[in-house]
């Protein structure tokens, strides 16, 4: 074939054109053309090889050829061994088992692939030209990915690239999203498209394409109120930069997942075309009380800063004075707060009315009834700038934690007394990485359980913080705190445990004290014994306050690993108990122990919940089979298999404020193929869950499973999730709700059950 390298062509005009001058002739241009002429049309090749299974691959014995142009490839590193191609009329993926595709196919660049004795099929849904393999967990042929040296024989570059060719059908969200009938199958998978005028569901100045740990789902709304997921790579160049802002165009590839649903793949960030550059509303760049004051009922909304300066009189349900408004504290009622640019402020027509809605997080932490320390401090509020009680105000607020934040801790509890038995974080407690991408977990050593954070096996530098609920120190009788730490050192020189007071529970915006207990040394090998940290008097702290214990690591050759146990506040201190041994062996079963959650009895109530083989279920409910349909009890969940025993299933939450996950152990023995039950028990009408299998904490296999009304969704109805997963060694899976209605009340809740895994070993 004349295959011609283009780019060592551009190198030699370059070389040429700076050495030659008048008195030399110029060599002619060898311009690089492909040898076979295309008789196909990509959509009609398309069509006439389709098969609606969902993996297969077929050899192609017809004389086609086909050409497009290069539409997307793995330049930003958002799209891995893929190139996609399109002509007028349609296009498709080519999988090839290569990186660094860009530095031949640019965006733009013409080829022509001469398909006889190839292949064209479906790799769990995908239509693409790939190589046959053989999924021996499903006896199918499915399409894998072409040896770039195989590649290379049939395809050829026709001429330069011409970026101006490949141009994006503009498509609506709805024409597309709940259609997985053939025609839309072949008119869009493969195809770039443009969706207008939709808005980043998730932009708020902060959150980034794609978090850093694996591969991030996140969601386009168009005007319509139709969505679509957009799937971003950990590993492309732009996974660290904020989500545009405000509305505007999206460009992307559409494909298909294992489940049916679209997702949308972006090539760069200059695929978001005509968003706002201004960070003006969002988290960090809140608008000012003046600034909300003058986009009053324009339909604006996002977040805005002020200090608190007090609250609605009694009895009034129309603010037309200052005399409507008790400027002090504490307040009569506790059910409005009133926000102004100054702590000084009394003139109402500056000041902005903030209702708190009725059993609400917001209300229970701001009132300035029952928190006069509120009183005068900034505070940050997120919701639509519109008029509330007759005057300035802010609506639209759930009162969930995530739309607001205070600059001082209140609602505190008087006691705190934490051996971690329950076998995991407790819920209220706030587990937070700011560094790397190591946890606090729970293990535990002789039937006692604890709290540890380790780096080994992460990814410095390590800031990870284990931050207790706050504290009414003020209402407490007994300030005392204590608590006891033990460590594993193996030598580390840069592992650092410290523990501080704090105002708030965000470590980069509170003010932060350190505290001086007594701590352990680290030996040379093996684990220190407990060492108790003294009474620690907290007298002089006057107010409500986050007990903070910090992990900090930078590189190291060996990471300690520091113990926490029996933390305890206003009661009587601890005893020293026995030290850890070695990690727990990992879990051999292949099957999910939901049948042992809660004891072996169905809860309706959310929370943490762990079985015997130690899964751990976050903000969820545990459900049982039954004959009749009476919560939490339900006929869909049926029986376990092989069993006359009922079947019991784990509800996680859709709630963005207490978002539903399910932990497994370390399992072992490998795994090729995961499968499970999904339903929904109440009346939710979408769902959009993850499910991360991981090695040594890293993702290495992760599916979505996103389900509508439009996608069949309904009351009681079972699907079944079964996917291929080639894992070797010990892993664990992890289940989240990716909560798809945002809100922070109980919605998007689904039943998992019957989770099952064939092993490798």
């Amino acid at each position: 074939m004349k295959r011609f390298n283009y780019l060592m062509w551009l190198v030699l005009m370059s070389v040429l054109a700076v050495g030659c001058n008048e008195d030399f002739d110029i060599p002619p241009t060898v311009m690089p053309r492909a040898s076979h002429t295309p008789n196909m049309t990509i959509a009609e090749f398309k069509a006439k090889y389709w098969n609606s299974t969902r993996n297969f691959c077929d050899t192609i014995k017809d004389d086609v050829v086909i050409h497009g142009w290069v539409s997307a490839n793995d330049e930003s590193g958002n799209i891995y061994k893929y190139l996609f191609i399109q002509d007028e009329t349609g296009g498709i993926g080519i999988s090839v088992d290569a990186g660094s595709l860009s530095n031949t196919y640019r965006v733009g660049q013409e080829v022509v692939l001469n398909m006889k004795d190839r292949w064209i099929g479906k790799y769990n849904g995908q239509y693409l030209i790939g190589i046959p393999e053989w999924y021996a967990a499903q006896s199918v042929w499915e399409a894998g990915r072409l040896p770039l040296e195989m590649l290379n024989q049939f395809i050829e570059i026709n001429g330069l690239p011409n970026a101006e060719k490949v141009v994006p059908v503009v498509a609506k969200i709805s024409d597309i999203v709940g259609h997985s009938d053939t025609e839309t199958q072949l008119k869009y998978m493969g195809q770039l498209v443009r969706f207008q005028n939709v808005k980043w569901d998730a932009a708020d100045g902060v959150t980034p394409y794609s978090e850093a740990d694996a591969t991030s789902n996140r969601t386009i709304t168009d005007s319509e109120g139709h969505s679509i997921t957009v799937a971003n790579s950990n590993y492309s160049n732009f996974r660290a930069e904020p989500l545009p802002l405000g509305t505007g165009d999206v460009v992307g590839v559409l494909q298909m997942t294992g489940t049916d649903q679209w997702k949308l793949v972006i090539r760069d960030t200059n695929d978001c075309i005509n968003f706002e550059n201004s960070t003006k509303g969002t988290q960090v760049d809140p608008y000012t009380v003046a600034e909300a004051i003058e986009r009053q009922n324009t339909e604006r909304s996002g977040w805005m800063t002020g200090y608190v300066v007090g609250a609605v009189a009694p009895e009034v349900t129309e603010v037309k004075s200052n005399g409507d408004i008790e400027w002090k504290a504490p307040t009569s009622l506790p059910n409005t707060i009133v926000i102004a640019d100054s702590p000084e402020e009394n003139d109402y027509s500056k000041c902005i009315v903030v209702p708190l809605p009725q059993d609400s997080k917001f209300r229970q932490q701001a009132n300035l009834r029952d928190n006069v320390e509120v009183y005068k401090t900034q505070i940050w509020v997120k919701g639509t700038f519109a008029t509330y009680m007759g005057t300035n105000g802010i609506t639209g607020n759930s009162g969930s934690t995530d739309e607001y934040r205070l600059s001082v801790a209140t609602g505190g509890v008087t006691t705190l007394n934490e051996g971690f038995e329950g076998k995991a974080i407790p819920s209220d407690w706030i587990n937070l990485q700011v560094k790397g991408d190591k946890a606090w977990y729970t293990p535990s050593f002789d039937n006692n359980y604890y709290a540890a954070m380790t780096g080994y096996k992460g990814n410095a530098p390590f800031e990870s913080w284990l931050i207790t609920p706050a504290l009414d120190i003020k209402k407490a009788e007994n300030k005392i705190l204590t608590f006891r730490t033990e460590v594993n050192g193996y030598g580390s020189t840069t592992t650092k445990f410290e523990v501080y007071m704090m105002s708030t529970a965000d470590p980069t915006t509170a003010t932060l004290v350190k505290l001086n207990p007594a701590l352990p040394t680290a030996p040379a090998s093996g684990y220190s014994s407990w060492v108790e940290s003294g009474n620690l008097d907290l007298s002089q702290f006057d107010g409500t306050y986050y007990i903070g214990f910090l992990y900090s690591a930078t590189t190291d050759a060996n990471y300690a690993t520091w113990c926490l146990d029996d933390v305890k506040f206003n009661v009587e201190g601890g005893t020293p108990g026995p030290g850890p041994g070695p990690e727990p062996e990992p879990v051999a079963d292949n099957r999910a122990d939901f049948e042992t959650m809660n004891g072996g009895s169905p809860k309706g109530t959310y929370g943490t919940y762990t079985s015997t083989l130690e899964w751990v279920a976050t903000n969820c409910n545990i459900l049982s089979g039954g004959e009749t349909d009476v919560n939490p009890t339900f006929q869909f969940i049926g029986k376990m298999p092989n069993s006359d025993n009922w079947a019991m299933a784990v509800t996680m939450n859709g709630n963005t404020s207490k978002i539903g996950t399910i932990v497994s152990p370390t399992l072992a023995g490998g795994m090729t193929k995961l499968t499970f039950n999904y339903a929904i028990a109440y009346t939710d009408s979408q769902i959009s869950f993850r499910v991360d299998i991981k090695q040594n904490g890293q993702v290495v296999k992760t599916f979505t499973v996103t389900k509508d009304e439009n996608g069949g969704l309904e009351k009681f109805k079972v699907f079944t999730f079964s996917e291929a997963v080639d894992v070797t060694g010990d892993f664990t899976i992890e289940f989240t709700n990716l909560c798809p209605s945002a809100q922070g009340s109980n919605k998007d809740r689904v039943s998992i059950w019957n989770v099952t895994w064939d092993k490798k070993s």
